[in-house]
């Protein structure tokens, strides 16, 4: 097996690992990145709307009204401290974009802030995109990232996926790797960021890329990390599938855009006063569920009235997709478009502090698979400032806690050779059943029987792979094995949480109670280390 080392090794190549990279870089540290893909060209952030949220001079907003809207929007149970960080960093991670070159849409000589639904100041950025089609807008964030990090020395080694993090002496002391030719490989690292984003497409719908696996929550949890907030998941209402499959920005609905059902009704004025300008993502998810369980959908989805976006924004802020609809569809003000539901974002995973350090020695995180900073539901343009802001603090943090690798000891138990090598039809079917059991129970609008029989079909799935090995093909066996532990956590925890709360609505337990709820559920390795551990910790937010 070939050994490769470096002082920080940093796993993921989007927006949070490429900001991680150039902060290790410049702090003196040889760097390292691995990527199940291109580096700046794949993950979640390249399908980004590029909206980023934050505290701006000039603006007359606050950090502490950032801070009241996160918390009140994730329902009271997100981590202050973490918020608190965010938003009193997210001027200078918007500063530092813009050193490298990143270009935002200003007006009157400043940045144009625009209000999204829930934020309570108009505080939303985006980034000017000419010349970057609107389906990977997200190139506008990590493009310069990337060349920035090329130009300072970060390595690289692309279409490459981590299977496991290898430990020494209780400390995470890199990982055990495979490429595309399927060989593994061990990179010995002084210090590890996961920065691989989430696991939307572990779910049978969702927008993100096909890597979005939940190699992050698996290889933490594996590692002995804490993670939190699983049974959060943000759905997005606003998924376009005709005249184009496109994911709608939701600053639209701040701009005038409107849903309507089949017979052109405003459906959501009936379950939220004000409508879409104050609806959060969960209420926009369920209302949408409903009216297409009640009959009311179109195609699957229901109607977005573009009609009242104004014509300045439509030649402006919203050019690249205006053109791409009126290309496919019409005039969008005369033709609405069809939306539907879509698994967008994972609010929880792994714990962390303040500088992006986990529960595990030598071992950091930042970006999606970090949870703690939105807690019951996320607002628009916090994701990519969460991973501007904890990417920067994790490579900085990782270049000072660096230490020196160990010698390789042991190679993952199942990759060891090849005794029984598991069909690569059973690793399909297994996933696709996780993908189908996961949207059937752990949905929208969830209940205890349903996440009962979602478990059920779970342990059988689990079943089909025990007493084979994946040496044969360290790829397929690393993502069926990963998409295998976290939907097991995802299902334990929202089977835990008997109440409603954010995006986790359950029919058997229809409302917010806070007496018994206002916190979080942790979850870790077991001391069997068969099946995981669950706990529920009370949180120290007061309700506003």
């Amino acid at each position: 097996m070939e050994t490769l080392q470096t002082e920080v090794l940093i796993i993921g190549g989007g927006l949070s690992g490429l900001v991680a990279a150039v902060e290790a870089r410049r702090a003196g540290r040889d760097v390292l990145l691995v990527c199940k893909r291109k580096p700046g060209r794949s993950g979640n952030t390249i399908l980004a709307a590029c909206n980023i949220s934050g505290v701006f001079p000039g603006q007359g907003d606050t950090v502490e009204g950032f801070v009241q809207d996160t918390l009140w929007s994730g329902k009271n149970i997100a981590d202050r401290a973490l918020v608190e960080t965010m938003a009193a960093d997210s001027g200078a991670a918007i500063a530092f974009m813009q050193q490298l070159g990143v270009r935002f849409l200003e007006k009157d000589g400043r940045l144009h802030c625009r209000l999204v639904p829930g934020h309570g100041h108009p505080r939303t950025i985006c980034t000017e995109r000419v010349g970057i089609p609107v389906q990977t807008a997200g190139l506008s964030l990590t493009l310069p990232l990337l060349e920035e990090a090329e130009r300072i020395g970060v390595r690289f080694l692309e279409s490459t996926t981590v299977v496991s993090l290898s430990r020494h002496a209780g400390r995470v002391s890199g990982a055990f790797a495979a490429d595309r030719r399927r060989r593994l490989l061990h990179i010995a690292a002084g210090a590890t960021v996961l920065a691989c984003g989430g696991g939307g497409r572990i779910f049978a719908n969702s927008n993100n890329t096909r890597e979005m696996t939940g190699d992050g929550f698996a290889l933490a949890y594996q590692a002995g990390a804490v993670l939190r907030d699983l049974e959060f998941i943000q759905f997005h209402p606003a998924m376009g599938v005709s005249p184009v499959r496109v994911i709608l920005p939701t600053t639209l609905f701040g701009d005038g855009a409107v849903l309507r059902n089949r017979y052109g009704e405003r459906f959501l004025l009936s379950s939220v006063s004000g409508g879409e300008k104050v609806a959060g993502r969960d209420e926009m998810s369920r209302a949408i569920h409903h009216e297409i369980e009640e009959g009311r959908g179109v195609g699957g989805g229901v109607l977005l009235d573009l009609a009242e976006v104004s014509g300045d924004l439509a030649a402006t802020r919203y050019a690249d997709l205006w053109q791409l609809l009126s290309r496919k569809g019409g005039d969008p003000r005369s033709h609405p478009v069809t939306v539907a539901l879509a698994v967008h974002f994972i609010m929880g995973g792994v714990i962390i502090d303040r500088d992006g350090a986990t529960t595990v020695p030598g071992l950091l995180a930042a970006g999606e698979v970090v949870g703690g900073v939105h807690g019951a539901n996320r607002l628009g343009g916090n994701a990519l400032m969460e991973a501007l802001v904890f990417g920067r603090r994790a490579g900085v943090a990782a270049a000072s806690d660096c230490t020196e690798p160990p010698q390789l000891r042991e190679v993952p138990r199942g990759l060891q050779g090849p005794t029984k090598p598991c069909p690569k039809d059973t690793l399909i079917e297994v996933c696709d059943e996780i993908r189908s059991l996961l949207w059937d129970g752990a949905g929208v609008v969830r209940s205890g029987l349903l996440l009962g029989q979602a478990l059920g079909r779970w342990h059988a799935a689990s079943e089909r792979l025990s007493g084979w090995d994946g040496a044969e093909d360290p790829l397929a066996w690393s993502q069926a094995s990963n998409m295998l532990t976290v939907s097991r956590l995802i299902l334990e925890s929202a089977l835990f949480r008997c109440e409603s709360r954010g995006a986790h609505y359950r029919s058997d337990y229809p409302a917010l109670d806070d007496e018994q709820w206002l916190g979080t559920i942790q979850v870790c390795r077991g001391p069997a280390a068969m099946r995981p551990s669950v706990s529920f910790v009370r949180g120290e937010n007061e309700p506003r």
